[in-house]
């Protein structure tokens, strides 16, 4: 009897492990686990986690990118950071390219820095520059330019230094309606959806600090047709990517075109980049290091430059 009343027991035992099992094989497929913030996905070279298309522009601060940049037949001859930094409630973006080791020397440890101070707008969608200096350090001579913006004169002012001696001052009306977007000002909006949604075949004009007679950036997100023919011209493998031209006003890079062209991933990370025609040096090849943020658990530090007056 209590052999019998045993083995229906392991037999209904059996039956619950089968039906379980099937349940568990064929229905819970069906219905996905969610992913858990534990669980690491698979992220290509530019692409990061915390990416958002558009939102408040403020997202970025405490976003470093590094560059690794090769000419001629020096490969990693020079590097290149851009970041977004925020000290006292006040907003900046800072770029600086420098040259190093064996090419520092023998171009005299040439040094491009770029600063922005920005105002934040649009209910925080945009930033829009209040001041924009620029700084060349070839050997030694130093070339300085600042621009002040003010929005509610609408009035820019501008002064430009050689090894401290005033060259240049002036000051100019903005248009109505205009923002004067420098590189610095334009990559950030860019980023952020303010010129429109970037996508494959698109274009875009940006007014642009005026310089000799150049007034505008100007943007085109290749087509995929476009795309296909340069990468495989270049023997690129596929990648979800941007392919991106540039023409800005030639003096900002101290190129001879102002033509750009960069591979950018899909969260618009620039990757892989050439500036056409850099003067002296022929184009120049920059490739990201990597991209550091806050959120990656990397301390923030501002960097800190002097830059030649503008007169009140």
């Amino acid at each position: 009897m209590f052999f019998i009343l045993f083995e229906r027991i392991f037999s209904l035992k059996r039956i619950f492990f089968i039906g379980a099992g099937v349940f568990f094989l064929y229905f819970i497929p069906l219905f996905p686990l969610e992913a858990t913030s534990d669980q690491k996905f698979s992220l290509a070279q530019g692409e990061y986690e915390s990416f958002q298309p558009e939102g408040d522009i403020r997202r970025f601060v405490g976003e470093v990118l590094y560059f690794d940049i090769s000419f001629l037949w020096f490969k990693n001859a020079a590097t290149a950071k851009v970041g977004f930094y925020e000290k006292d409630g006040n907003y900046y973006s800072y770029l600086e390219a420098k040259t190093k080791g064996f090419v520092g020397f023998f171009t005299a440890y040439r040094q491009h820095i770029y600063r922005t101070n920005f105002d934040i707008i649009e209910g925080g969608k945009r930033v829009r520059a209040n001041k924009f200096m620029r700084k060349v350090i070839d050997g030694g001579k130093v070339e300085e330019s600042v621009h002040l913006f003010d929005y509610d004169s609408r009035e820019h002012r501008w002064t430009q230094h050689v090894n401290e001696e005033m060259t240049e001052s002036n000051t100019e009306n903005i248009p109505a309606g205009v923002n004067f977007d420098d590189v610095l000002t334009a990559f950030y909006n860019f980023r952020n959806g303010i010129y429109g949604p970037v996508e494959k075949g698109n274009r875009y004009t940006i007014k642009t600090i005026p310089e000799k007679g150049n007034d505008k950036i100007s943007v085109h997100v290749k087509a995929m047709e476009e795309e296909n023919k340069i990468r495989k011209k270049q023997g690129r493998k596929f990648g979800d990517e941007f392919l991106i031209d540039l023409l800005v006003p030639k003096n900002i890079f101290k190129s001879k075109s102002g033509r750009l062209r960069f591979w950018s991933s899909k969260h618009l990370i620039p990757i892989d980049s050439t500036v056409k025609d850099y003067i002296l040096l022929g184009d120049l090849h920059a490739v990201l290091n990597r991209r550091e943020s806050p959120l990656q658990g990397v301390p923030v530090k501002p960097p800190s430059i002097s830059f030649a007056p503008v007169l009140d």
